[in-house]
């Protein structure tokens, strides 16, 4: 057999604001929920203007392996990311939920590069796999195949395990599915929190930083890294509110604000 050298063993991770993130592992490239965009400023709302950089252009990728999609909210599934993304990577596959399969598809994207986003382990390669959990958004929704309408998704490489939550708040059906796969070494959690204010203004909110905190301590996740908090100003939450609730109780996990410190 033979043996994987530190460099071939490394996994590296890139924030692309909101709950977006690229992953590269050895010869293996995954996106999650790329935004590459201002589509949300130009098709839903002006005033939305994206508060986070472009870090590339949805053209500039064409090593591309999977794209995993948590839900349907633009943001999420960009239709000035997605269509171009699936040209420039041709080899690139898309798992996601009922909802967005559905999208997909109408963008000409063909179904066999189309994946349901199942709770089953899936290979992604270079010694990766995934599987959906469900993602309560705001509640836990059946699509027409019976599975979630909106999900988070598990990552799994050599032992260690990331929950990448996708838009979620916290509920026992959520703690409980999370429980099954303990230990889980990080988790992306949103904290862009639910309110009267946001919900007046048609925003879907998630987990405030005290629930997400919390939900990390009772699944006795070692590493958080706040996600969701970035992107739109009426939607989002400061770094130092952030990190004050953090040092404000002793927390059983490290904060880590940027992605790039995952370990997988």
């Amino acid at each position: 057999m033979t043996s994987l050298t530190p460099d071939m063993k490394r996994t590296s991770f890139q924030h692309l604001g909101q709950t977006g993130l690229r992953i590269d592992a050895e010869q293996t490239c995954v996106l999650v929920d790329p935004y590459l965009s201002h589509s949300v400023q130009e098709l839903d709302a002006p005033d939305l203007v994206r508060q986070v950089p472009i870090p590339y252009t949805p053209a500039q990728l064409t090593d591309v392996d999977w794209v995993l999609i948590t839900h349907e909210h633009m943001d999420h599934c960009d239709p000035h990311t997605l269509p171009i993304l699936a040209e420039a990577s041709p080899q690139a596959r898309f798992m996601a939920p009922e909802p967005v399969r559905r999208i997909l598809k109408d963008w000409g994207i063909s179904i066999d590069r189309i994946v349901s986003a199942e709770p089953l382990w899936t290979d992604l390669g270079s010694g990766m796999k995934v599987r959906a959990v469900p993602a309560a958004h705001p509640r836990i929704i059946a699509g027409q195949d019976g599975q979630p309408r909106a999900v988070g998704y598990l990552l799994e490489r050599f032992r260690r395990r990331i929950w990448v939550a996708g838009d979620t708040s916290v509920c026992e059906e959520l703690i409980n599915t999370l429980t099954h796969f303990k230990p889980i070494d990080t988790a992306l959690l949103p904290v862009n929190e639910d309110n009267y204010f946001r919900r007046r203004r048609g925003i879907v909110g998630n987990m405030s930083v005290r629930e997400a905190f919390g939900l990390a301590a009772e699944l006795g996740i070692k590493q958080v890294v706040p996600v969701h908090w970035d992107l739109f100003e009426i939607n989002s939450t400061s770094p130092e509110e952030i990190k004050a609730v953090y040092e404000a109780q002793d927390w059983p996990f490290q904060l880590e604000m940027d992605p790039a410190a995952i370990k997988l």
